[in-house]
């Protein structure tokens, strides 16, 4: 394990945001720094999401993502998803990187049929709203071969009827276009039908509620005597019966795993309220005062605390099947060369010493050493390292690097898959100790003051009671009616509708929360370890400059375009989108060649042309990054930069203001990270460099106090992300890093993380006060059951009338409206 060591500042880079001298040349680095001036100007609405963005020309958009949804919606004339969406899509990543191995199979499912129509079953991600399902239905019907198509939203699923004519490497291609993102079929539908199955539970008891409340209103109107009188308690104690088997159940069964784990949190106390009144109930029931049982209270308090179980699983569910699934090395596919023919295969699959042809874009599944003369490799993954690499014949490529090149180059194995570093990073994930519903330390403190302080009072009062009047069917009436009135009826049904409101403010901000007890521990977080490349910054590269692009003449501007446009290379790509929008068209080429790690060789006008690296292009040691020559002679210099989330710099400032301890742990070289925390004012002995994963998740064994929030993008960041008190991914087009995060988020800048962290704190505040409430109003009632007043019609017009005041305040400090999303 290499040395974690703080990097400080380099006194030799320029004030104000210049790069480094140290890092020109050939590896040149700087960041795009956001100037106040710009920050400064006033802010308008993204055309496709209505992210709020930087005063630009309209439309303005928050990133190139939405840009191009917004213009292919609008080419395609399908501009009423945006109508069906409430007028405005949602963030979009921009991120291109898709592994489509898996689709061969599905290809050759089509064609193997004949002329039969063939069933495709698809996982999806992306999938908001119904105006997600028309976009797909109605790119599905355009195609030429569609037959049917059933988009389930709800588990992110694609069911496709389709002929041999159908074309679903174009489909997948096309709809991708949109931001979404297709896997194979891994999906299951567990989650669904617990999900299902508390929903019918719920259905139950709402019913049984109104049957019992009928029932008890006969005896709260009057009735007091005869058969009738007889048959309405036999049927609400029925009633009650199935209600404490079919909704209690939910909550003995999550109180006992919690116990057995030796944590007791808020389903602690309303199982013993359940039970405990319920037994009291039967007792006066068969033995004692029938007028004093609360069996239509105790079946109105457990249909209440399913509405809100349900409301809280629910929005969980939903976050978590809008991803595509994590089968982690098993979802990972590899072409293999045997003999004359190249198969496709499981990464599991692949052995020593097998040849492997590794596609543009590829990733490397196992160590492997290069058999091709020369090859251009990302390490952006494992590393971090936001520039490409050139690797000659014969080196060793790491496993979990990509082929960044524009063709195929072949590998021969070394290892198998088990002894691959992917098997320790793509592990499955772990459920956390505390992964639960109310399993923070402060309501697992709280539930348990709440347990012993309400058999307390209950004991002491019915002690009290006995030894007055010697009575002691009156003392079980009064004990009966402390237990009744002390369930936790308005946190029950007012928190789970705190959390609901909260994490649906989070998704209208493009974040979404997968784990039950993020929010319970983001107030805790008082330090923020972030990533670099692809958390920080973009991923993607940019130009510094493009005045030099502005004095080409349009032919050499062309003959640029039709240069780079060809290429793969994050640098030509970042030249290519510079261009695009200044009058230039793709025409034919003469002998055009790209030579890895140098650059882009073509003929034009008898003259040789060259694009790449400086001392390559021009045949001199130039300080510039990038050369367009012809002929040897300089005709451009450029320098590219690896830009800045749009928000970067004022958030880092803003969470540093917040009082949070912010931290840069980065696997990318020493100079790009110190220059990055630089920029971002992260003191410099807060940014690490050269972080292998392992050396990350050892710097958060050592600093996370159960208070730090983890955010990374890559592969090299799973281990550290899954460790962390909190962690989180900007990265959804890779399933394995938010299936190991309690939240994603698909906005370009960094601003959810700061609301997330915000109503963390609201719904914290706000959970409190009901809290106050709660105890004022078990006060009072336990006070009139002390004094022996309490009835079972009072205690019916008492608790919903407690809950509806806790309800009003939550909807009020945290609902849509609220001062918290403004």
């Amino acid at each position: 394990m290499s040395t974690l060591r703080g990097h400080r500042r380099d006194d030799s880079c320029a004030a104000g945001g210049g790069a480094n001298p140290a890092l020109k040349g050939a590896e040149a680095f700087i960041l795009l720094e956001e100037h106040s001036t710009i920050l400064a100007m006033p802010a308008q609405a993204c055309a496709h999401c209505g992210t709020s963005v930087v005063a630009q020309a309209a439309p303005a958009f928050c990133c190139d993502g939405c840009r191009v949804v917004y213009a292919l919606l609008h080419e395609q004339r399908l501009t009423r998803y945006y109508a069906l969406g409430g007028g405005a899509g949602t963030p979009v990543s921009s991120s291109n990187r898709r592994d489509h191995k898996w689709l061969e199979a599905t290809a050759a499912q089509l064609q193997h049929e004949g002329s039969a129509l063939t069933h495709i079953a698809l996982d999806v991600q992306g999938l908001h709203c119904s105006a997600c399902v028309w976009l797909m239905e109605e790119l599905f019907r355009r195609a030429e071969g569609a037959g049917s198509i059933l988009v389930n939203p709800a588990l992110g699923t694609v069911a496709i009827t389709a002929s041999p004519t159908f074309d679903v490497r174009r489909f997948v291609g096309d709809i991708e276009s949109f931001g979404y993102v297709f896997g194979p079929a891994l999906k299951q539908a567990q989650e669904g039908s617990r999900d299902n199955g508390l929903l019918l539970r719920m259905g139950i008891c709402v019913a049984l509620t109104m049957n019992a409340m009928v029932f008890a209103l006969a005896i709260y109107l009057g009735l007091r005597s005869g058969p009738t009188y007889e048959l309405m308690h036999a049927a609400g104690y029925a009633l009650s019966c199935i209600a404490v088997a079919v909704g209690g159940s939910v909550f003995f069964a999550s109180a006992w795993r919690a116990l057995r784990r030796g944590v007791l949190h808020m389903d602690a106390p309303i199982a013993l309220g359940i039970a405990l009144a319920f037994l009291g109930s039967t007792w006066s029931f068969f033995w004692g005062d029938k007028s004093a049982s609360y069996f239509d209270t105790i079946t109105t308090f457990i249909t209440l605390m399913l509405v809100g179980r349900w409301l809280q699983e629910r929005v969980l569910a939903k976050n978590r099947q809008s991803l595509l699934a994590d089968d982690g090395v098993d979802s990972l596919f590899v072409r293999r060369v045997a003999g004359s023919q190249v198969e496709l295969v499981r990464c599991r699959d692949v052995r020593a010493n097998d040849e492997l042809l590794l596609a543009a874009g590829d990733l490397v599944p196992v160590n492997s050493q290069l058999l091709d003369e020369e090859a251009s490799i990302s390490l952006d993954w494992i590393s971090g390292e936001s520039a490409p690499r050139a690797y000659k014949a014969g080196a060793l490529l790491p496993a979990g690097a990509f082929n960044a090149g524009s063709t195929a180059v072949r590998a021969k194995a070394t290892t198998t898959i088990e002894e691959s570093p992917l098997v320790a990073l793509l592990h499955s994930p772990m459920t956390r100790a505390v992964d639960g519903a109310r399993t923070s330390i402060w309501w697992q403190r709280l539930a348990r003051y709440y347990v012993w302080g309400v058999l307390v009072i209950a004991s002491a009062g019915g002690l009290a009671w006995y030894i007055a009047t010697s009575n002691g069917a009156r003392t079980l009436d009064v004990m009966t009616a402390i237990l009744v009135v002390t369930c936790p009826c308005a946190l029950g049904i007012a928190t789970p509708l705190a959390y609901e409101f909260v994490q649906a403010g989070l998704r209208r901000r493009g974040l979404f929360v997968r784990t039950a007890t993020f929010l319970d521990r983001a107030r805790e977080v008082s330090q923020i370890v972030l990533d670099k490349t692809g958390t920080l910054t973009s991923g993607a590269l940019a130009l510094a400059a493009t005045d030099g692009i502005d004095a080409l003449s349009p032919d050499e501007r062309n003959l640029l375009y039709n240069l780079v446009v060809r290429s793969t290379h994050p640098k030509s790509l970042a030249v290519a989108t510079a261009l695009r929008d200044r009058g230039v068209h793709f025409e034919p080429l003469e002998s055009f060649t790209e030579i890895p790690g140098a650059g882009l060789l073509c003929r034009w006008r008898g003259q040789e042309v060259r694009f790449g690296a400086a001392g390559w292009a021009a045949n001199e040691a130039l300080g510039d990054d990038l050369v367009f020559a012809f002929d040897g002679k300089p005709r451009l210099r450029l320098q590219t930069c690896e830009a800045l989330r749009p928000d970067a710099k004022q958030e880092i400032e803003a969470l540093a203001r917040d009082g949070y301890e912010m931290w840069i742990v980065s696997g990318d070289t020493t100079a790009r990270v110190q220059e990055t925390a630089r920029i971002l004012r992260v003191p410099v002995d807060h940014a690490f460099a050269e972080c292998s994963p392992t050396d990350k998740a050892a710097w958060l064994r050592a600093h996370d106090r159960r208070n730090t929030l983890m955010v990374g993008d890559g592969i090299n960041d799973s281990l550290a992300v899954s460790q962390a008190w909190c962690g989180g991914t900007p990265a959804v087009d890779r399933p394995f890093m938010p299936a190991r995060s309690d939240f994603y988020f698909t906005t370009a800048g960094l601003a959810p993380i700061r609301t997330a962290l915000r109503a963390a704190r609201a719904l914290h505040r706000v959970t409190r006060r009901n809290l106050v409430f709660a105890i004022a109003y078990n006060a009072f009632a336990i006070a009139l059951c002390l004094m022996g007043v309490m009835r079972p019609w009072l205690a019916a017009v008492l608790m919903p009338a407690s809950s509806l005041v806790v309800i009003a305040s939550t909807i009020a400090s945290l609902s849509s409206r609220s001062r918290l999303w403004k």
